[in-house]
């Protein structure tokens, strides 16, 4: 399987797709709008690479569950592939104290920075803390 082939066939295929509604009658906007969309990477841009950043560490789950901030079973839960508990970025760590106290939040951080878990360690923990099964 030629992986590169596949990507540029696809690429062409979608180029042709493009140009079949482009309807333009000035002939330099046309020529233009092809340069740019069409030939210098406009429907299908390079591969973007960036460094990922050193984000700052903080406490772990254990941490905020001996602290009280969240319900027993969640350092039982979140745990790493060797067993220990998650550790987490401060960025995190911030975010789940402000579910703590009730209070809204956004994260905004790069791929890889664990915004998923800032949702999730709130979201089970609520569940924990309001099992349907007391009703």
């Amino acid at each position: 399987m030629d992986i590169l082939g596949i990507h540029e066939s696809v690429v062409d295929e979608y180029r042709r797709y493009v140009r079949s509604f482009l309807a333009i009658a000035d002939d330099r906007i046309r020529a233009e709008v092809e340069d740019r969309l069409l030939n210098r990477g406009g429907v299908c841009p390079g591969a973007l690479v960036q460094l990922n950043p050193r984000f700052e560490r903080g406490r772990d789950v254990a941490g905020l569950v001996a602290e009280g901030l969240r319900q027993p079973l969640c350092a039982d839960i979140f745990r790493d592939p060797q067993g220990g508990s998650i550790a987490l970025y401060r960025h995190q760590e911030e975010a789940i104290l402000r579910a703590c106290q009730g209070l809204p939040f956004v994260v905004t951080s790069g791929t890889g920075s664990g915004k998923s878990l800032t949702y999730t360690i709130p979201i089970v923990d609520h569940v924990l803390k309001h099992d349907p099964a007391d009703r």
